[in-house]
């Protein structure tokens, strides 16, 4: 825990990446595993082998039992209408070196259909990011800037800390350096939250990107968002399970984030942690149908730099939420969509070049380990792979993007991008835990020209 000039405190559980207890367990397991592999190579192998497909299986049944929800579900169109007594509401926007995004984000904030009298925009600055400032101009009189104080890490949660103990308002939400939000956004979260559904604390609005067209990568990126937030997150909503949250466009009450302690400052996807530490805490996640547009990272090499950092903060998170009893609906989600994925991304490509390898060559000295698992293994990747292309493909069509439901074939890429991100995520996790790798932007007119018309 840590406080941050005022009497609020903040919690701090990613600053230690193993607890004692979780020490104690991984070494004991280490010398168990190790010792087995040394005596029973074969069968320890293969139970390796079977945790990560079980790991694998569950994500592709929690992902699709999500996609079924909202197929199922009756949704009601949120209203976007004013309440008679507008809440004040802070945005925060955390920035580093954002000078070339900074005045097109003020300006897409402030097309917002909230009255602006009672929006507050805190714009989130190291105390050396004397660029954007440069960039910024003259500040409408909803904007401020706040100056984050040397000493602590230099993350987006350390920065949203600092803004929380500035704003004002009474529901916080966040926006990032490329984002545009659409302008029904801010008043369709306001009404979400005096609904009066009970517990409710946090709405998450949805994500996508302006430039999905610009590569390969973009649109992978694209198909993946809108599976994520288009079905993936409503569907846990529906289910009344934890939502691991986007990095940006999530509003919640300032009430719930005094409870749990804000931002986690040393998790770098403090996003995913405050999720289950509202779930924990009582509160509820909705979804709100309203869309920020982002932009895409558009080569491999940015999108590995992005991906690995997100990879990195999931394990922080399956770490610390593994320190306490878990209900089972949050227990699902933070092992099948959390760990699992972070699991089989370091696993999944050897596990495939063995099996092909065995399959092909039928190399005797393996057969300890696969034979038996041909049918679960060949179903696992067939129905798991051609499922999971499936709801690439689909997922897109709530927008009416069908030109970009072709590129789910390409997915095989897209996983081997994901376990070379994995791999750099665990070294990153081992040397430099709470390193905040920037995502580097390229946005340019096409992709302005594009958010006009998304």
């Amino acid at each position: 825990m840590s406080r941050i000039g005022s009497d609020i405190t903040f919690s701090g559980e990613a600053r230690r990446r193993f607890s004692n207890s979780q020490v104690t367990i991984a070494l004991s397991v280490f010398v168990l595993l190790v010792g087995w592999i040394v005596a029973a190579p074969a069968t320890a192998l293969r139970t390796v082998l079977l945790v990560n497909l079980a790991y694998a299986v569950g994500f592709f049944a929690l992902r699709f039992a999500a996609v079924t929800s909202v197929v199922l579900a009756r949704e009601d169109e949120t209203d976007a209408s004013q309440l008679a007594n507008a809440p004040w509401v802070t945005v925060l926007c955390p920035l580093y070196r954002e000078a070339e995004s900074v005045r097109r984000l003020i300006a897409s904030i402030l097309r917002t259909d909230y009255p602006l009298d009672k929006l507050e925009v805190l714009i989130l600055l190291e105390d050396d990011d004397d660029e954007t400032e440069a960039g910024l101009g003259p500040l409408p009189p909803q904007v401020r800037i706040i100056r984050i104080p040397p000493g602590g890490p230099r993350t987006k949660p350390n920065a949203l800390n600092h803004g929380l103990v500035q704003a004002r308002g009474e529901i916080i939400g966040i926006y990032d350096a490329e984002d545009r939000p659409e302008p029904d956004q801010i008043p369709k979260v306001v009404r979400a939250l005096a609904s009066g559904e009970p517990g409710l604390a946090c709405v998450q609005a949805r994500l996508n990107y302006y430039n999905r067209n610009d590569s390969i990568i973009t649109r992978l990126f694209c198909l993946e968002y809108a599976l994520q937030f288009d079905w993936f997150l409503r569907g846990l909503d529906h289910l009344r399970m934890p939502l691991p949250l986007g990095g940006t466009s999530n509003f919640v009450t300032r009430e719930a984030l005094l409870v749990v302690g804000g931002w986690d400052a040393h998790n770098v996807t403090e996003d995913a942690d405050l999720g289950f530490r509202l779930y924990a805490a009582g509160f509820r996640t909705a979804t709100v149908d309203s869309t920020t547009f982002e932009e895409a990272t558009d080569t491999p090499r940015r999108w590995v730099h992005q991906r690995s950092r997100w990879l990195k903060g999931y394990l922080q998170t399956f770490l610390v939420h593994l320190r306490r009893p878990l209900p089972w609906r949050a227990a699902v989600v933070l092992h099948f969509a959390v760990g699992g994925v972070m699991l089989n991304a370091l696993i999944n490509p050897w596990m495939w070049l063995a099996f092909g390898y065995w399959a092909l060559t039928g190399t005797s000295a393996l057969d300890p380990i696969f034979n038996g698992l041909e049918v679960p293994l060949l179903l696992a990747f067939f129905v798991g792979n051609i499922g999971t292309a499936w709801l690439f493909i689909m997922a897109p069509t709530v927008r009416e993007w069908y030109t970009l439901a072709p590129s789910g074939l390409l997915l095989p890429v897209y996983w081997v991008l994901q376990s070379v991100a994995a791999y750099k995520a665990l070294y990153g996790f081992c040397v430099r835990p709470f390193y905040w790798d920037k995502t580097e932007h390229s946005e340019g007119e096409d992709s302005l020209r594009e958010a006009a018309h998304a």
